[in-house]
């Protein structure tokens, strides 16, 4: 695994706000960095991973914290290496 170059804290948030958070903070990586998304909407491990699909940036970890009485999970999205 990866360590994350920066983690996106997003608790509380529907993917239908979360994706397009997710975009425009990838837009301050560099290609190869690794964006670390956390969230607690069930709804978005489905929402982005066919995010990352669309995309093109790749899902390269999803770490579901089952410990947690909420659902929480954590994306590792890397930056694809042709974005402009």
């Amino acid at each position: 695994m990866t360590a994350p170059t920066r983690t996106l804290d997003a608790p509380g948030l529907a993917c239908i706000d979360l994706t397009p958070l997710i975009a425009s903070t990838m837009r301050d990586l560099r290609p190869g960095d690794v964006l670390e998304v956390r969230t607690d909407d069930p709804a978005a491990r489905v929402g982005v991973p066919a995010w990352c699909r669309l995309t093109g940036n790749p899902l390269t970890d999803t770490i579901a914290d089952t410990t947690h009485p909420d659902d929480n999970t954590a994306f590792h999205i890397t930056k694809k290496e042709n974005a402009t």
